[in-house]
């Protein structure tokens, strides 16, 4: 059983790539093509894996190698499928735990890319974390609603307040603020968030997701000063540290590490 979730966490990996590949492009999925070129991608290099592993990573056509990312992804579903349920085995357990790591794997490869939480994705996605409290009643229904509710509404007011405070720096500056701390698609991953971790979940999950982003851009800030490349507003993808903070609760992280903190 252990090899048979595997394999399926890989083959959910292959599909992520795909994914990932054609949404931020064509707002559909595509069949197996070249990011670069389009071209169509011959069998052996529909899996990251596989391509790597039979010499097939370059593209027939424009000599576009295969990135890294592909094999990662796959990898990352691969283990994931077996530590989940590893950790239970229960159907409806394992299921819901493989589905929300899809989602929010997607979310984070196409951030990381392209700096888009897209629509098509959040959507369907929250469609989905919705009708998986039929499978696995964890949380309940009312802290589900409640938690997808305060998770959106509470990013809503950070995206005005952030298109209030670039307007205003804009003004001051003398020049036009397009890059914001919090996009919309940043709220519609909020709600999400919520209606995966549920009432009062959400509220840790996105604290630690703040946490988390606030303590990288510290240090990416520290970086580019010193190597003299820092500029004031440059944007930096809130979504995969929002994600982390989420899967965190989510699968109980969170709540292991307050319990080894507590006195």
């Amino acid at each position: 059983m252990s090899i048979l979730v595997t394999f399926l966490g890989f083959i959910l990996g292959v599909v992520i790539n795909l994914l990932a590949d054609s949404l931020p492009h064509y707002r559909r999925p595509k069949g197996f093509h070249c990011p670069a070129c389009s071209a169509k991608k011959t069998p052996l290099a529909w899996s990251g894996v596989i391509s790597f592993l039979t010499g097939n990573r370059e593209c027939a056509y424009c000599g576009k190698l295969q990135e890294w990312r592909a094999p990662l992804v796959e990898i990352t579903l691969a283990v994931g499928g077996y530590l989940i349920y590893r950790a239970n085995p229960s159907y409806a357990v394992f299921i819901s735990g493989l589905v929300i790591l899809f989602i929010y794997l997607l979310i984070i490869v196409i951030d990381i890319e392209h700096r888009l939480i897209l629509h098509i994705v959040s959507g369907p996605s929250a469609l989905v974390v919705f009708l998986l409290r039929f499978l696995n009643p964890e949380p309940e229904f009312t802290e589900t609603i409640v938690g997808g509710v305060v998770g959106f509404f509470s990013f809503l007011l950070l995206y005005f307040l952030g298109q209030l405070f670039a307007m205003v720096m804009g003004r001051l500056r003398g020049t036009q603020i397009d890059e914001v701390a919090f996009g919309f698609g940043d709220v519609t991953l909020a709600g999400v968030i919520g209606l995966t971790a549920g009432w009062p979940g959400v509220i840790v999950a996105l604290i630690l997701g703040i946490f988390l982003a606030g303590i990288f851009s510290f240090l990416f800030i520290i970086a580019r000063m010193l190597v003299r490349r820092y500029s004031p507003f440059m944007p930096i993808p809130y979504g995969p540290f929002l994600v982390i903070g989420c899967l965190m609760v989510y699968f109980g992280v969170a709540k292991s590490l307050a319990m080894l903190l507590a006195p």
